[in-house]
């Protein structure tokens, strides 16, 4: 399933630095400090007309060695790295509050450097929810179809007790997209494949009428490349 109208105000907002060279650490946080490193993350803010969301950086939150991302019916919440990248691997320890409101779907992608380069530039979403028990998740991979339309291709439901701690990670090369849980390969993507540099997301999205709240807790994140 589609993300793009949520991510499009982030997209645009990003100010970005470019990174080259062979695998190195690019991203590495274990969110010890009392606030969301803004050196190294932007966290979305303010009301997007497209979709008609309004994302709330207040509510993504950093205590006790923990990011918390936090969404309701005022509001949703994501951050994304400054740092892009084509190619490598993310890794993120989380944990997913269970049960969880309706209409509200967390999401790791990669998601492209400019957002006009959207659906031709691709998009990888290695983990997105939408089972409000937080027991399974999918995945997708979107390209551009004829006359540069949205298409993906899907992989899921991987089944895995989300509200406790796990660490979900995602290997990007030129030939393949890996999709992992604790280290162990689910699900390998060969086809329609991203080639151009993109910036790691950690989002809670509106996905329809949202009843309740949904929380993600995130230990670390680790990306190289």
């Amino acid at each position: 399933m589609t993300v793009r109208t949520w991510v499009v105000l982030a997209a645009v907002s990003l100010l970005v630095a470019g990174c080259s060279g062979g695998a190195q650490p690019v991203v590495s946080d274990d969110f010890d400090g009392v606030s969301l490193d803004r050196a190294s993350w932007v966290a979305y803010d303010g009301y997007n007309h497209a979709s008609g969301e309004t994302w709330r950086a207040a509510q993504c939150t950093v205590s006790g060695g923990v990011l918390r991302l936090h969404a309701d019916d005022t509001g949703i919440c994501g951050i994304a790295s400054r740092t892009q990248k084509t190619y490598g691997k993310a890794e993120v320890r989380a944990r997913f509050s269970a049960p969880a409101g309706r209409g509200l779907a967390p999401v790791f992608l990669f998601w492209p450097q400019n957002d006009e380069d959207w659906p031709q530039a691709g998009e990888i979403d290695w983990l997105e929810c939408y089972d409000t028990t937080r027991q399974s998740f999918g995945s997708w991979i979107h390209y551009a179809g004829p006359s540069d339309s949205d298409e993906s291709d899907r992989a899921g439901d991987f089944r895995v007790d989300m509200s406790q701690w796990h660490t979900y990670g995602v290997e990007w090369t030129s030939s393949a997209v890996r999709v992992s849980v604790d280290g162990q390969v689910w699900h390998v993507y060969t086809e329609h494949l991203p080639s151009g540099p993109m910036h790691l997301a950690l989002q809670v999205n509106r996905i329809g009428p949202v009843s309740g709240e949904a929380d993600v807790e995130i230990d670390w994140v680790r990306q190289s490349g």
